[in-house]
């Protein structure tokens, strides 16, 4: 019975992290709200939230500063969330810190 119970787990833990955020989302399992500041928001939250994905209590204008401030674009939204978590997990495992968004404008 438990090892039964243990293996359905493991095969299930192993189908989601072999997939990205985006398939989650589209499969049900980021439909919650994100209930926090814009500031303490993770990227990929502030990502979501920002472009519409899911809801927050937060306001537009909220969203929108913290936007401007960390810098981020429509592009970097759209590679943050087609990463699959088994990549993030391993990143994590490995201490990596994640790319941030670079926007600069070189002057020539």
């Amino acid at each position: 019975m438990i090892k039964s119970q243990l293996i359905i787990l493991t095969s299930l833990s192993v189908i989601i992290m072999g997939c990205s955020s985006h398939q989650a989302q589209q499969l049900g399992f980021q439909d919650s709200s994100v209930n926090s500041y814009a500031r303490h928001m993770s990227n990929s939250q502030l990502c979501a939230t920002y472009l519409g994905e899911r809801s927050t209590n937060q306001t537009r204008v909220s969203l929108a500063a913290e936007w401007q401030h960390r810098k981020l674009s429509h592009a970097y939204c759209s590679e943050l969330e087609n990463e699959w978590y088994l990549t993030k997990f391993t990143k994590w495992l490995m201490n990596e810190k994640a790319a941030k968004p670079n926007n600069k404008k070189r002057l020539n």
